[in-house]
């Protein structure tokens, strides 16, 4: 297939912006943040290819303009630049890729666009947007040469987490304040209740599992976030192997959303063969359509979260050690074969080629 072919002017470059978006790091060079130490190892040693994508110098002959940095810093931080692309793009009569990823992902009404997001809720997804997956650590590759272990089914299923999970009161009634008009919409759209602040649902999953009988619980909670030099406890190589040996030893990772609707740590997860027992806060996964999550992920409602425990103890109990086995190694070759960046750059591509494409 031939490469997707993107437009993205010499003069679209934001001086004051440090990082571009993952799609220019074959182009560019990557510029990933040494703050963020995990991200940073995911974008230098997984990228999107050049096979898939490729920069073209005139803008009639690219498939599409693309804005080489999040939409929300480049508006913040310039927004005339990124007015000028916009025009520059409609008046050329051309498709723009944007990147819309980040914790909070506003609404992008750009006419003739195409959105890359990595968190959405179902309810409110458009058809103009496209689910990729967080960059993330090959975690297999990384610490085990990538050699999966494989894991016979015990009789009592161990779950796994490791991460931020605990905040200070004072902290807690300035998030509740700040979510209080959230709160009352519920009211009248209780869909909306998914919204809520991760790390409450990760608190009320995290206390309902450790009460369930009949569930062993391998959990370190944290106190500040260990994605960020500025707020990690402890040296960035310890809390990485903590992490990393807690799914290694875990028959299933519980995965939450963050301030995102999505979770860096479910593509983790995946890395390690390790299944998600995912708390579905009506979330958007990447290559839905062609990736059946259910053959090896345990999905839970965030409105049984109070049922999260004897859900997993009922799934355990009901799955054969063959297909036990079989979820924890297709849940390693769908990151491997789809979901890490460099495999993803593909379907990507497929994906923006059909858009052009139906519109021929």
């Amino acid at each position: 297939m031939d490469p997707v072919k993107l437009y993205v002017g010499e003069h679209y470059r934001e001086p004051t912006l440090y990082t571009y978006t993952e799609l220019m790091f074959p182009f560019w060079g990557v510029t990933a943040k040494e703050s963020m130490p995990y991200v940073r190892e995911a974008n230098i040693r997984y990228q999107y290819s050049k096979e898939d994508f490729i920069l073209v110098d005139a803008i009639q002959d690219c498939d599409y303009v693309h804005i080489p940095y999040n939409y929300q810093r480049l508006q913040s931080a310039n927004p005339e630049r990124l007015a000028s692309i916009v025009s520059e793009a409609q008046h050329a009569n051309k498709p723009l890729l944007i990147d819309g990823s980040g914790d909070l992902e506003l609404a992008i009404t750009i006419p003739n666009s195409v959105i890359l997001r990595v968190s959405q809720y179902r309810y409110s997804k458009r058809d103009n947007e496209i689910t990729i997956p967080f960059p993330t650590e090959d975690l297999l590759d990384s610490y085990f040469d990538g050699k999966l272990k494989v894991q016979e089914k015990k009789e009592v299923p161990s779950v796994g987490f490791t991460g931020w999970a605990d905040i200070p009161i004072t902290r807690r009634i300035k998030i509740w304040l700040k979510e209080l008009p959230l709160t009352l919409v519920t009211i009248s759209n209780p869909k909306r209740g998914a919204e809520h602040k991760g790390i409450f649902f990760r608190e009320r999953t995290l206390r309902t599992l450790s009460k369930t009988k009949g569930i062993m619980t391998n959990f370190t909670t944290r106190s500040t976030y260990s994605g960020h030099i500025k707020t990690i406890t402890g040296s960035v190589e310890d809390n990485r192997k903590e992490f990393v040996e807690t799914l290694r030893n875990s028959d299933y990772a519980l995965c939450v959303k963050g301030d995102a609707n999505s979770s860096v740590r479910f593509y983790e997860a995946l890395s390690m063969g390790c299944i998600p027992l995912f708390l579905d806060t009506a979330c958007v996964l990447p290559l839905e359509d062609r990736i059946n999550y259910k053959e090896f992920c345990v999905f839970v409602d965030w409105k049984d979260v109070g049922r999260v425990g004897e859900k997993l103890r009922e799934f355990h109990s009901s799955c054969t050690s063959e297909q036990f086995t079989q979820m924890r190694k297709l849940a390693r070759e769908t990151y491997r074969n789809h979901l890490r960046i460099d495999a993803f750059s593909k379907d990507l591509a497929q994906q923006l080629r059909a858009r052009v494409t139906s519109k021929c």
